[in-house]
């Protein structure tokens, strides 16, 4: 038999705004052609307060044969130009995220969003290399 292995499912260029986001994906779908694959507002989120349905909480688009992922920051915490990209890595086992989060931790990094379980997915969290790069790091949610 063989044995499945857990593996990186996807990794994609991500880029923040501050409150621009929806205006972003709007833009980035004209220009170039692109499908919107997914589509959130901070209205979507279990907690949402009047007036977020104006913030992009993330969205997907597909550009060709690629795919970027877009969002607006948190308001309290705005991004400063050059902090807008990121690296969104999608793997589909909960360790794998952990283990890739750890090791980049523990080689310089410094880590921007625990590790932790949120409502879209079992293993989340932020973490900026030695390089400077910010990577999102994600475990696929499975369906039960």
């Amino acid at each position: 038999m063989f044995e499945v292995m857990n593996m990186i499912i996807g990794m994609n260029p991500y880029f923040m705004f501050n409150g621009t986001g929806i205006e972003a994906v709007r833009f980035y779908e004209d220009v170039f052609n692109a499908e919107v694959m997914e589509f959130q507002t901070y209205a979507d989120l279990p907690n949402a307060k009047e007036g977020d349905d104006n913030l992009l909480l993330h969205a997907n688009l597909k550009i060709g044969q690629n795919e970027i992922m877009l969002s607006d920051t948190d308001p309290d915490h705005p991004i400063e130009s050059g902090t807008h990209i990121s690296v969104a890595v999608v793997t589909d086992d909960a360790d794998e995220t952990s283990d890739i989060f750890r090791k980049i931790r523990e080689n310089g990094g410094e880590e921007a969003m625990p590790l932790q379980e949120t409502f879209f997915s079992p293993a989340y969290g932020k973490v900026k290399d030695k390089y400077g790069i910010e990577w999102q790091l994600s475990t696929m949610k499975r369906d039960e």
